[in-house]
This record gives structure tokens, sequence and C-alpha cells, in this order.
């Protein structure tokens, strides 16, 4: 029972290029989810470590596929309140065993949110734990609804955008355990599930897609969530006996907490790359996916050069910017600068290494291109 309430909590959160592709807007989410993504495990020890950046270049294409996967599919929903799409999403516990949710969400001009769960009916044996094969734990098939929506991306989303969400949720249940004296006993599984998110790089991503080849870069930001399930288990209405929590090796009050780090394309619902560590510091890889479905799987890609901004001076500036760059003859390069909501500020052609450029107060992304695509780009504060 123990790891199927970690199943329970996890699932949720296993499962959002191009304007500014350092901003991702109702614009560039995803339109209308529909069929079958699967997402494959990587081996650990394969993975380098995943630090945070600007313009960042990660490259996860020589990590090593593991066996593990799940899947979700998606589909339009009704009669869920707030909900216009959901995603089944289930996870093969053992051969033969899996959990299965319908996670009820909608994309809206504010973000992805997702409103609760409708579940069919599942049976869980609990003989490994009682001893006794005829012995179970059973999922009603219900809608459960959450307190308040579990945000997975706000719009407008960039740099350091950070968001929370708390909300209550109760899933019905029945246990049998002969032991117990417990015979299809109503029961309840009542969680509180505290989720915080802040985008901490944004920059390109190369992984291993299905064949063993390089993908190729796809721009993307890099966000890192931290989240808390608190769950306690009621028989018959009253908290569960300690006999049965012993028996399954739960506590009442349990709480996992989940620490990840998430690559987000756009136009997607799953992470291209969703990380997920033992430890606060994030430092400890437990599992990592990977979702290769839909990239542009071009052989021989050209990624993008990392670095033509050598220096944009002074940072913080109090008004005036000097971008200096690389080699310029024979290139048709210029630049583009935005706020953080995506909104282009200037644009125009560089002629020399050293160009000027004035702007008021504000935050603001410096991206350079050649032949129209973007090489390199920096944030900049004025103040």
């Amino acid at each position: 029972m123990k790891n199927l309430f970690t199943l329970l909590c996890l699932v949720v959160y296993a499962t959002a290029s191009n304007a500014q592709v350092h901003v991702f807007t109702y614009d560039t989410a995803p339109k209308n989810p529909s069929g079958i993504d699967t997402v494959y495990s990587t081996v650990p020890s394969s993975i380098p470590t995943i630090p945070d950046g600007q313009w960042y270049a990660w490259d996860l294409s020589n990590v090593l596929l593991a066996g593990y996967k799940y899947y979700a599919e998606f589909s339009t929903a009704s009669g869920f309140t707030n909900a216009t799409h959901s995603n089944k999403a289930y996870v093969e516990a053992a051969p033969g065993v899996k959990y299965e949710t319908n996670l009820m969400f909608a994309i809206n001009t504010d973000g992805i949110k997702t409103y609760g769960e409708r579940l069919k009916r599942q049976a869980f044996p609990l003989g490994a734990q009682t001893g006794n094969n005829g012995d179970s734990l059973v999922i009603k098939a219900q809608d459960v609804t959450y307190s308040a929506p579990q945000v997975q991306m706000p719009f407008p989303c960039t740099m350091d955008t950070k968001w929370n969400a708390t909300s209550k949720a109760t899933t019905n249940l029945s246990v049998t355990i002969a032991n117990l004296f417990l015979n299809n006993a109503p029961a309840e599984r009542r969680s509180i599930t505290t989720s915080t998110s802040q985008v901490i790089g944004w920059g390109i991503l190369n992984i291993r897609r299905l064949d063993n080849k390089p993908s190729g870069s796809k721009p993307v930001l890099l966000v890192k969530t931290t989240i808390n399930i608190v769950d306690s288990l009621y028989i018959n209405g009253a908290p569960a006996p300690q006999s049965l929590l012993t028996l399954a090796g739960l506590q009442q009050g349990q709480t996992t907490t989940v620490y990840q780090k998430s690559f987000y394309r756009q136009y997607e619902m799953l992470p291209m790359c969703n990380i997920t560590y033992t430890d606060a510091s994030f430092s400890t890889i437990k599992d990592v996916n990977m979702h290769a479905q839909r990239l542009p799987y071009t052989d021989n890609v050209q990624d993008v050069a990392m670095g033509n901004i050598s220096e944009v001076y002074p940072n913080p500036s109090t008004g005036e910017l000097t971008v200096k760059v690389g080699e310029i003859a024979g290139k048709n390069m210029s630049y583009s600068i935005t706020d953080m909501t995506g909104k282009q500020i200037k644009a125009a052609t560089i002629t020399k290494t050293e160009t000027k450029v004035d702007l008021s107060s504000g935050t603001y992304i410096i991206t350079v291109l050649e032949d129209g695509k973007a090489v390199s780009g920096q944030k900049v504060l004025v103040q």
C-alpha cells in the first residue's frame, strides 16, 4: 500500500517553440492535446549535472534509455467543472498491475491548471503485506475535485516566474483485511498537496531519441518544483487504526516530498525531460523521464552556436548598453530586444562588432540572430 500511495502522488506530476523562446504564453500553449504519448525513463547514472542558466545549452543526448515507461492519453473532457481536457495517465507498478487516473485540466489565457481526477474502479491485492490473498484495497469509480486547482504553468511564464498552489482532495476507497475484520469497509484517502515552482533557466535542450540518435536542439524553459503531499487514511469515517497502518507500512499524516526539474517546450503538455531528485538541494538524481515524441528528428542537426554575445555592458545599466559580438564579416546579423512578457521593444541590423542600445528602466532579453535565427541571448537589467 505504501508503494501505491507513492504512485498516487507521483503520477499527477509526472505529467506544457516560436515566439520569443524565453517566454511561454497562451499563444504558444498546447492547443488541443490528443492521442497517446509515451514517456521513457533513462539510466540515472548516465545523466550529467543539470545546471541552472540563461540561454544555456543542455545536452542529454548521450544518456542511456531504460525499460520503464509510462503513458499519457489526452482527450477532450466533459462533465467535470472547469476542465476542458483529460490526461489518462497510468503507471505500470508491476507486470500486469497499473494505477490509472484521468487528470482533468484546462488551458486558459492565465495558464494550465488541473482541477481534479476522474477514476475508474481499480483493485489492488494486499496479500503480500497481510499474508491473506483475499485482502485488497479498491479505488472506487469517482470524480475527485481538488479544493483549488494545481497549476502546471501560469501565463506568461519566463525567467524567474514563480507560482504555488495548495489543494485538498478526498479519494473514496474500500478495504478488505480479514485479520482486522474489515470486509469492503468504506475508506478515504485524504490528501493535502502543496507545490512551489520557479523558472530557473531557459535555453535549448538536446535529448536522445528512441533510435538512439540525438534529437536536435529545442528551445525550453527549465522549471524547478517541490511538491509536498500529506496523506491520511480513514476507515469507516474515523482515522485508520494503528494496527492497519503498521500492517501497511504507513503512518497517519504521511508526507511524501518530490523534487523535480522539468524542461518544457512550447505547444506540449509533457516536459521534454523530467528529472526527479531525492533531496531538497536537487543534487542526487532518483529518476529521469524523456518525452521524445514530435521532435524534429533530423539528422546532422546544426545546433545553435552559443556565446555570440561575448559581452553586454554595463549590466546592470542606467540606460545605455553596449552589445559586443564576435566576427560579423559576411554574416547577416541582427538583434531583438524583448521585455519579460515577450513584447518586442527594439530590433535592428548589426553592422559592427559593438552596438550601442538605449533602453528605459526595466528587465529585458537581448537576442542576437544570424540569418533570422537566434544564436545567443542574455538577460539585462536597466535601472
